[in-house]
Parts: structure tokens; sequence; C-alpha cells
């Protein structure tokens, strides 16, 4: 595909999913047909006359789900056959009336001048309606954690109204398939590097456009993909992260996806070997020391004083995992009783514990859970040197 100025010649098509829109469907496609001359109707699993609908207009490109599979993944189901057909953009509009086709021309010069870009409709959600107050309240909510999980804040979060360059979409890999594809989609799109751009849209709530939004259970998934993606972000380097979530990235043969794994958190995420030895060491010890539900964020605020790699730092000190824990226990222990008794021995049960042994067997823990921490942090030191360095060596003739 040729193009002027490196840039390449858009070919744009609709997506509108639609569920139960008997009301207001017709009249959508009709205006953005009058506007594209190409429409993708994903019809998920509709119960009213909405299929029906669908079979008199001409001119449309339906898809059908037999049930309803959720919003995301009729998203999901039209991009991919967009690309089927060659279109290198799709508009997202839904089925429920509340995006204007007027607003498709600022999408259509936008994606000439800005065709790498996901473009995002920003809502003018101004006015006392009750269906409008609700929409800011959720909005404002998304934007905040969005721009936790990125760094980057954006002004309309929840719009359905976009302009997606479908092979950078296509190319993500995305499990969600409800309310949650939107954002999953936008964060993970910020996180691979893809601009993101805004035109102004308007909103109409009026009668038929109805949000089948349920509270409770979409506000639960969302919130557990939000909780996924700062995790995400808190543990996994942002060199890791622009890739990881990428179809290509993800099909290399597992060794091959290790060695880059490796190489991008030790030579891009650190600055030299030794770095990344102190990160790991530094994770180490603090995930062993007695200041459970404090470990991470001590960590990580050391971590920034020292001007060490966060991520690197808090992923190491999740060496407290649930299943380590009885032995990091049982060894601080020993090692307590070793230092302040001068004798190795087992632990009695707990058929003979008594207030005294309580008292006695909490020192033991305090003083061997420290010197554990130091000494495994020393030696995770150590290790992580080695093993840091012999891979610079090796990737630099490989």
């Amino acid at each position: 595909m040729t193009s002027h100025k490196d840039k390449p010649i858009p070919r744009v098509c609709a997506v509108i999913p639609t569920f139960n829109n008997a009301k207001t469907i017709a009249s959508v496609i009709r205006g953005v047909l009058a506007v594209i001359p190409d429409v993708i109707v994903v019809n998920d699993g509709s119960t009213d006359d909405t299929g029906q609908i669908l079979e008199q207009l001409e001119g449309v490109m339906v898809l059908r789900h037999t049930q309803n599979l959720g919003k995301g993944q009729s998203l999901a189901h039209g991009l991919e056959y967009a690309e089927k057909m060659e279109f290198t953009h799709a508009i997202t509009l839904d089925g429920d009336g509340q995006h204007s086709p007027a607003d498709i021309p600022g999408f259509l010069k936008a994606i000439s001048e800005r065709p790498y870009d996901l473009l995002i409709g920003i809502r003018d959600l101004r006015g006392e309606e009750v269906r409008r107050r609700k929409s800011r309240l959720l909005r404002t909510n998304s934007n905040f954690w969005v721009w936790v999980e990125t760094g980057k804040w954006i002004d309309d979060t929840q719009s359905g109204l976009r302009a997606y360059p479908i092979e950078m979409v296509n190319r993500l890999v995305l499990k969600t398939r409800k309310y949650d594809y939107e954002i999953d989609i936008l964060v993970k799109a910020i996180w691979s590097g893809t601009p993101v751009s805004f035109v102004p849209v308007t909103a109409d709530y009026g009668p038929g456009s109805e949000s089948h939004f349920r509270p409770l259970r979409d506000f639960a998934i969302v919130t557990h993909l939000n909780g996924c993606l700062i995790w995400q972000r808190i543990l996994l380097p942002a060199n890791l992260r622009r890739v990881m979530f990428l179809k290509e990235y993800r099909e290399k043969r597992i060794s091959r996806l290790c060695f880059e794994v490796a190489r991008d958190v030790i030579l891009e995420q650190s600055k030299t070997p030794a770095s990344f030895a102190l990160c790991i060491g530094l994770g180490v010890c603090f995930g062993i020391l007695p200041i459970w539900g404090f470990q991470m964020i001590l960590a990580g605020l050391v971590a920034h004083q020292l001007r060490l790699s966060k991520p690197l730092v808090l992923a190491a000190s999740n060496i407290s995992v649930p299943a380590a824990i009885p032995f990091i226990l049982y060894a601080s222990l020993l090692l307590g009783r070793f230092v302040l008794e001068r004798r190795l021995d087992s632990i009695p049960g707990l058929g003979s514990v008594s207030q005294e042994t309580i008292w006695t067997y909490a020192a033991e823990y305090l003083i061997g859970s420290v010197l554990l921490a130091v000494a495994a942090g020393l030696a995770a030191v150590c290790v992580s040197y080695v093993l840091a360095r012999g891979c610079s060596l090796w990737w630099k003739w490989s």
C-alpha cells in the first residue's frame, strides 16, 4: 500500500456491536452508511427484533453470535473480520444511538492526519440528567485507574466511540471479553507504544438509548482487570510490558522467549550486572525481613532512594510466597536458636508451647529472620552478579 510521506492510505470501516437495540439500530446504521460505505455489525445474541431489522438493511456486513458473549467479544470479532477484509482502520460505535454519526467526519480527518494513533472520542457529559451524572462519575473513576496503570491521563477512557488502527489492535493479546475489553485494549496499546489522540464528540442519551452495563457484575470485572494491570505495571519492567502482550512475542519458541525476557530485564532494566545483582539482593532481603505487610512498600522506597530498578526489587521481594513461608519461618527459628543458645535442634510441636516458649520463639524468630534476610540477600547478590555477568558476555557474542 503506497502513501504520501510514508503515511498509509486509510481504508476505514465502522464496527457496531449490538445487543437488543431494536429501537435504535436501524437509524444508527443508516446514519453511519451516509458517511462510511462499509459497516460491520456484530449481533451479539440479541433476543428482540434486532436480528430481523438487520436482515432488512442493505449494504451491511452482519456477524452473528448465537448467544450473548459480551461487548468485548463482539468488538474483537468485528475487528478481526475487518482485518480479513483488508481495512486499515475501524471506527467503533455503540448500537444504542448515544454516538452520533455526525462525529465520524472528525475521525476520518484525524485518521488521515494521524494514521498510527488510537483515537478516542471525548464526550461532552455536561448536564444534569441522571445517566450523564452517572457517566461522569464512572468516567472519572476509570480515568484515574488508567492513569495509575499507564502514567498517561486520558480524558474519556470509557468512550466507546473510537478509531482503531486495526493492525495494531489485532497484534495485542487480549483475554477480556466483557466491558473490561476497552480498558484492556487501551492500557496495553499505550504500554506497547501506540500514540493516543482525542476527537471531541457528542453524546445522546435520548429515548431508546439503553445501557446494558450491569453495575455489580461488570464493575467487579473491571475492578479485577484494573487490579491485574496495576500489579503488572509495578512488577514488570516497562520494556518488557512493551512487548509481552504482542502476539508475535508470545508465538516465539519458549527458549527464545526466555532468552529475550532475560535480556530485556537484565540489560535494559539495569545498567550493569552489578546494579542488577544489587536489585535482586535488596529485594530478597526485604522479602524475608519480619515486616509483614510492609515488605514491598519499604523495598520500593529504598529502591527509589538508591535509584535502582523498582520493578526488579519488587519482583525479587516476592520471595515470601505462601509456599515458601513455612521454610523461611523454620529457617529463621533455627538460625535464631543457634545464635542465642549455640544449639541447632528441631523446633518442638505445638503441644509443648507455653507463654514462656512463645516469647523465646519470638526472639529467636526476629533475630534469625534478620540474619537470614541479610545472608540470603548477600547470596542473591553474588549469584545474580555471576549470572548477569555471564549472560552479558554471552549476549555480546550471540
